[in-house]
């Protein structure tokens, strides 16, 4: 067994997704009833680590101007034999969680939104959606 903590913004919720030669280590930052409670990441070549942070390695965090708070705690998915991926996680009720104060933590919805990559390999940013993903229309 090996214990690998990231960086000082680790606290929960740890998934870990194999993609193109890379291991990606996701974590979740803040507490669950903080309104900034969000995903990080790392990468590496080996499931063992060590695991280097990019410079901007937000995953996903609130969006205050759509009523989304406390992005956290995820699962990453991936739609079998393609590169189309998914973050799973869970986040304040809207539009009232941001009034319970702590109890928001516990009052949480689950959501998922699409996760992207840049050419290098990154993950872009996920903006949160109150939406959700949209389905795949059949021809």
């Amino acid at each position: 067994m090996k214990a690998i903590t990231p960086d000082a913004t680790f606290r929960e919720g740890t998934e870990v997704f194999y993609r193109k030669g890379k291991y990606y280590f996701l974590w979740s930052e803040d507490d669950t009833r903080s309104p900034n409670y969000r995903v990080r990441y790392g990468i590496s070549n080996s499931p063992a680590g060590p695991v280097t942070i990019p410079p901007n390695n937000i995953v996903i965090s609130k969006v205050p101007e759509k009523g989304i708070y406390a992005t956290g705690h995820n699962s990453v998915i991936q739609v079998p034999r393609t590169d189309e991926w998914y973050i799973v996680y869970h986040r304040f009720n809207v539009p009232d969680g941001i009034t319970m104060g702590d109890a928001a933590g516990y009052n949480r919805e689950v959501c998922i939104d699409r996760l992207r990559f840049d050419d290098r390999g990154f993950i872009i940013p996920v903006i949160p959606t109150l939406e959700g993903i949209q389905p795949v229309s059949s021809k």
